[in-house]
């Protein structure tokens, strides 16, 4: 019996062995759509992406992706990624309009994003495959996952408040009069940009420039072709820059396209349709970086001084500082007066200004935001309830009823008056005033002229649009009676231009609130 025992188990595992194995399922594995053009030099990968699911058409400086399934009924075009070989050429050929955005940045070579004509394809009765293909060839994804053989930085300018980016001539003299000249601009340019390559050795040598401090600034941005040299291979550091060169740059230096006018085009007497930076000139005074003179003539071919440059580029970056109050002791400079129209835009530009402070009384933790007048009288707003400290936040009294939004800034002018920033679900940007301590609230923005003071409408004069293109908005202390506004938003007919962050700064005054209330304004 007992040599039964190893027989049993033997067949036992003999008959286990035979018997079939269960199915295991294997994990789904994602598709991945790969793409490599040895020639154009990039490769694209893209995740969840079937390659069955996009054609490719390769011409001789670009590459166009198709919808496969909607192609033979509805087009299918997607998009096509261009290849500007040297990069500098982007702007030199012409490759800077609305159409194209810059992906991916090479050392010899520029990638573009072009949208197809006539606008993106709808892709029928495909559409909701359509659509998430398409979705993968976005400006993000692109920048993500097209890698460049040899890759190279896409410079960006900073935002930072109060960097310096214009240097005084020997720390005691700022000459806010004088012509700018081109190797001063690409000087101030190359400050303000942020890339990991700007210590690099360029291609691009300027005779004229190698003794200069601009000689790295001046290589720096032909080499991308935002600041060219001339034929003779000269940069001419020394020569001025025209308002016109100028409106042209602050569009080369952000890769950006000028943009249009939702409404009636708008004319300039000394600057036809027909003039080469017509359209640079225009959005630059659409989008409020600068002007006409008083006379309402541009002067194109006109030297731009250092006070303009450096107020239209603040204007840009949204650090434009007018109508800040800025004592005498905070100005280092022998020949810049108070009294001057760009004082405390010149200040900015030098890094002299810094931030007030805002921080003089306690404030619950519970706070959405808050402000304080002094150390005495100070509100906060917290799940659109505002409250009302007279002790330094020792205790707070609720004031007034619910607001009807979301607050993301409060600013008080004295214990009366004040402004209030907020959002809601539908509308990005709500400005409220007061003139009974917070107890009711008004929109200041059903004035009209509030709102051609403080948004872009300029540039966008359809009020429904307008507020659709809002991005965020801001409030900064600009002195003891003023605030700024500041209102990102995307321009009209910039839908392809990423690369361009619109910004409208307005001072709301306290006389402003005044005439309001009164019906002055």
């Amino acid at each position: 019996m007992k040599r039964l025992v190893p027989l049993l188990m033997l067949c036992l595992l003999l008959c286990s062995s035979c018997a079939p194995e269960e199915e295991i399922e294997s994990p789904d594995v994602a598709e991945t759509f790969s793409y490599l053009n040895e020639e154009l030099g990039f490769s694209l990968t893209l995740e969840n992406i079937s390659a069955g699911d996009i054609a490719v058409e390769e011409c001789e400086n670009g590459v166009a992706f198709f919808h496969t399934p909607s192609r033979a009924d509805y087009g299918g075009q997607i998009c096509t990624i261009e290849v500007i070989a040297p990069r500098s050429n982007f702007f030199a050929k012409g490759y800077d309009d609305i159409s194209r955005t810059v992906v991916a940045m090479g050392k010899d070579r520029i990638f573009l994003l072009k949208s197809p004509g006539g606008g993106m394809n709808s892709g029928g009765d495909y559409l909701e495959e359509f659509q998430q293909v398409a979705a993968a060839f976005s400006v993000e994804s692109l920048r993500l996952h097209l890698v460049p053989t040899d890759p190279d930085s896409i410079p960006t300018l900073s935002r930072e408040r109060h960097r310096a980016y214009l240097p005084p001539t020997d720390g005691k003299h700022i000459r806010p009069d004088d012509p700018l000249s081109r190797g001063e601009l690409a000087q101030m340019l190359f400050n303000l940009l942020d890339a990991d390559n700007k210590d690099a050795a360029c291609d691009i040598i300027f005779p004229d420039t190698a003794e200069l401090q601009c000689s790295q600034a001046a290589a720096y941005l032909a080499s991308y072709g935002i600041f060219p040299g001339y034929d003779d291979g000269t940069f001419q550091p020394n020569a001025p820059v025209s308002r016109a060169d100028f409106a042209v740059l602050l569009h080369r230096v952000q890769f950006a396209a000028p943009v249009g006018q939702y409404g009636d085009g708008i004319l300039l007497a000394d600057v036809p349709d027909t003039y080469w930076a017509y359209d640079d000139i225009v959005s630059a005074i659409l989008l409020e970086w600068m002007d006409c003179k008083s006379d309402g003539l541009f002067y194109p071919e006109e030297a731009i001084t250092r006070a303009q440059a450096v107020t239209a580029i603040n204007r840009l970056l949204g650090r434009d500082e007018s109508a800040t109050l800025v004592s005498a002791e905070e100005n280092p400079f022998q020949d810049l007066d108070s009294s001057h129209w760009a004082y405390g835009n010149l200040l900015e530009a030098a890094g002299i200004l810094t931030d007030p402070i805002t921080d003089k009384g306690v404030v619950p933790q519970e706070a959405d935001t808050y402000n304080y007048l002094d150390e005495t009288f100070g509100w906060y707003v917290s799940d659109r309830q505002l409250s009302r400290t007279t002790d330094g936040g020792k205790s707070w009294t609720s004031v007034g009823d619910q607001l009807p939004c979301v607050a993301t800034a409060v600013h008080f002018f004295d214990e009366q008056r004040g402004v209030l920033l907020g959002q809601t679900a539908d509308c990005p940007l709500i400005l409220l005033g007061t003139a009974d301590g917070g107890a009711t609230w008004f929109d200041i923005l059903a004035n009209d002229a509030a709102v051609k003071r403080h948004l872009p409408a300029r540039q966008i004069s359809n009020r429904e649009i307008l507020m659709q293109n809002v991005i965020s908005a801001s409030l900064r202390p600009a002195g003891e009676h003023s605030v700024y506004l500041t209102v990102q938003f995307v321009p009209y007919e910039s839908i392809y231009v990423p690369n361009l962050q619109a910004i409208k700064q307005s001072a709301i005054t306290l006389d402003e609130i005044k005439q309001i209330l009164g019906g002055q304004l």
